[in-house]
């Protein structure tokens, strides 16, 4: 009999909804790029830089507010500026809504806001919630203290604060060439983005693709990473989910 061999993939994705694997089509050819990332989480599982870190060789800001999470990614990831902080308007000190597992349901800790009504709202559900206190810094702080203008990628991913810190920092001056940023209500397909929309297309972006989770903007001078990101990671993009890769026997 004839031993099963698994199809080999290119690219295994460690993002929640392959998000990773639409930025490194759209980045191929862009080696040594620099991100921010906003809500960075874990430095493997749920990353949408990993595959742009240790593929093509980017380095960047990671902003992670959890103390067990910035650890994580301060073990994995020396090379990057690793910040403990959350990111709004109102420099200091405030209160964070740890998210808290519940019974056969993980994942908990993507879900820690700055929100009070969104922290309510996972009380509701019968999530668990604990009170921390954290820094609050503006993007334009950190930007200025380690990025320069026109830097690749900026991801946010802050479980309803994203009106908050896009409003933090001129867009016009920084001018990431691609921006990613969640855009529904947490937990819900309900959409988020009226808030935060008119201050990017104002800025001069355009939407390229919206993957039912995320809203992808490229800047209107670079139509060809426009097109590049307009299109959902689809089988011609030969990419398999880091957990599958396992089970097979990939590399992840």
């Amino acid at each position: 009999m004839t031993r099963y061999r698994p199809p080999r993939f290119e690219v295994v994705s460690y993002a929640r909804n392959a998000e990773d694997v639409v930025l490194l089509r759209t980045f191929a050819d862009r080696r040594g790029g620099f991100y921010v990332d906003i809500g960075a989480g874990e430095p493997d599982s749920g990353s949408l830089t990993k595959n742009l870190v240790d593929r093509l060789g980017w380095q960047g800001i990671n902003l992670e507010p959890l103390p067990d999470r910035f650890a994580r990614l301060v073990s994995a990831r020396p090379r990057e500026v690793n910040l403990r902080v959350a990111v709004g308007t109102r420099p200091g000190r405030a209160l964070f809504h740890r998210i808290l597992p519940r019974p056969g349901l993980e994942g908990a800790a993507g879900l820690s806001t700055l929100e009070p009504e969104i922290a309510e709202m996972h009380r509701r559900a019968g999530w668990g919630c604990e009170e921390l206190e954290v820094e609050v810094v503006t993007l334009t702080s950190v930007l200025e203290a380690h990025a320069t203008p026109g830097f690749d990628l900026l991801k946010i991913d802050v479980e309803g604060s994203e009106a908050a810190v896009l409003a933090s920092a001129d867009l016009r001056r920084w001018r990431p060439r691609v921006m990613v940023v969640e855009a529904t209500v947490p937990t819900t397909a309900i959409p988020s983005h009226a808030k935060w929309e008119p201050q990017l297309l104002a800025a001069g972006y355009t939407l390229a693709l919206f993957d039912g989770l995320n809203r992808f903007y490229a800047h209107d001078d670079e139509p060809e990473l426009l097109e590049r990101l307009s299109v959902p990671a689809n089988v011609l993009d030969r990419w398999i989910p880091a957990a599958w890769a396992e089970m097979l026997g990939h590399d992840v």
